[in-house]
């Protein structure tokens, strides 16, 4: 069984155990840092991490939820058993499970899915990326003033710094949109529903399968100096590329 059919399996099986939960009240906690964990993140967790070693018992798993494997490996999984857990708990429908592989220090294949949604998301490095087996392609829009982008929601965080960005960003663009999941903000880049998405400080289980997929879309990823982006990169910049550039200038203005 190949990375890619290892992955889609573990996450539409993890993606089941989620809507088996989904707007049945399930038993939250309060993690540091006011954030949640319910019953569905901690079995969706268990599952994929079950999947993953039977297939790949010598690679590392690293998640959100559980304390990291580590084995003497290139290879690395990185798991968001429920990204979007505020969402999942309001019965809102978009989350989702996230699944990366990472060879030494390069992500090589993401696969997101939205057990609500039914809409399967998938990458692997070189080799393009796809909606339920259909080709994406990000629509280059190049007008700051007709485009739409996505802001990271969690605004309790360097508040003053996040909102002095959006509000230069504000000014020089259409409409903004937050939907409070990190895998959703860059799929909809990669679908060309957004121009762009900034998130800070996020953890490398929020980003590092939905930013290989806006990459292999046609996208560009950097850090808010322009630099290249790298598995370690927390504050980024993803865009449809040809705008990319403008966004770059009128944070640093």
């Amino acid at each position: 069984m190949s990375y890619k059919s290892t992955a889609i399996k573990a996450a539409k099986e993890a993606g089941k155990i989620l809507m088996d939960y989904f707007g049945n009240n399930p038993k939250i906690k309060l993690k540091p840092g006011n954030s949640y964990v319910t019953q569905a993140d901690l079995k969706s967790t268990k599952l994929i991490r079950k999947t993953l070693t039977r297939v790949y018992p010598t690679h590392s798993i690293l998640d959100e939820e559980l304390k990291p494997i580590k084995n003497k490996s290139d290879y690395t999984w990185i798991i968001d058993p429920l990204d979007g857990t505020h969402n999942f708990i309001m019965e809102n429908p978009l989350f989702s499970v996230s699944i990366a592989l990472k060879k030494g220090d390069e992500i090589i294949l993401g696969v997101v899915y939205f057990p609500a949604l039914k809409r399967l998301y998938y990458a692997e490095i070189g080799k393009g990326a796809y909606r339920n087996n259909k080709l994406l392609k990000i629509k280059k829009q190049s007008n700051m003033k007709k485009c739409l982008f996505i802001y990271d929601a969690k605004l309790r965080g360097k508040t003053e710094e996040k909102l002095k960005i959006l509000k230069k960003l504000s000014r020089s663009t259409w409409r903004l949109r937050i939907y409070g999941v990190s895998t959703y903000h860059n799929i909809f880049v990669a679908e060309g529903n957004a121009a762009f998405n900034i998130d800070f400080d996020s953890k490398i289980w929020d980003y590092a399968a939905a930013l290989l997929i806006v990459k292999e879309a046609g996208g560009k990823v950097t850090d808010l100096k322009g630099n290249p982006w790298t598995p370690d990169t927390k504050t980024y910049l993803s865009s449809n590329g040809v705008i990319h550039n403008k966004v770059l200038n009128v944070i640093k203005k």
